[in-house]
């Protein structure tokens, strides 16, 4: 099995580009899903007790284009488009069996464009206004845990997860069990963070607007 790796694991630090070079000549290329969606058959064989509140998202980047004019299908047991959804992350995700055939994605872009896909790692919970500490702490301890038993012998270079970033949202609110609320620090761009250690007392969670995407990452360097 591939091990996870600091830049492949760690969503906020790779950039993995799908298209290099001798791609960008050509319209329509077939690539292996697995070098589209690195370290996804890592998760999906971790344990499914153990990665009930985090996931894995893909998201998609394009330059010389719009998103729209890309096109991504999965050829494995018939042809399944992969979309991108609101916060440009594809979806639906190939399941283990087209991962462990390494079933082509046929890309298709215009003439010239370039893209990209960042691994990123991200609470599974629904977008909303409001979540309950435990499930978010959770979060961050199964996706923390579930890196370092992936990446097997090269745990200790895995970065220690340890936030939520809210991105989409503005602001937000660490509320305690006495009803008392302290304000979410924020990310240098200005979504609000979540750190269970560092905010142990908090009963819940409260921002401004429901996020696109719960974030995991480690401390910023």
């Amino acid at each position: 099995m591939t091990v996870f790796n600091r830049r492949g694991f760690v969503g906020s630090a790779a950039a993995l580009a799908v298209v290099g070079a001798s791609a960008a000549r050509a319209e329509t290329k077939d690539v292996p899903c697995t070098d589209i969606f690195p370290f996804l058959l890592n998760y999906l064989n971790l344990p499914a007790a153990e990665r009930t509140h985090f996931r894995l998202a893909y998201k998609l980047a394009v330059t010389g284009a719009r998103l729209s004019d890309i096109r991504l299908v999965l050829k494995h047991n018939g042809e399944t488009p992969l979309n991108v959804a609101a916060d440009n992350t594809l979806t639906p995700l190939p399941p283990v069996a087209a991962l462990k055939a390494k079933a082509p994605v046929t890309v298709t872009r215009p003439d010239g464009s370039k893209m990209g896909l960042t691994l990123l790692i991200a609470a599974a919970l629904p977008p909303a206004a409001a979540y309950a500490a435990p499930d978010l702490k959770k979060a961050v301890d199964q996706a923390r845990a579930g890196a370092k038993k992936a990446a097997g012998v090269m745990s200790l270079a895995v970065p220690n997860l340890d936030r939520i970033v809210f991105v989409g949202a503005a602001g937000g609110q660490a509320i305690g069990a006495d009803g008392k609320g302290a304000a979410l620090p924020k990310t240098k761009d200005g979504h609000p963070v979540f750190q269970p250690a560092a905010q142990s007392t908090a009963a819940r969670v409260t921002l401004d607007k429901a996020p696109t995407l719960l974030r995991i990452e480690a401390k910023p360097k």
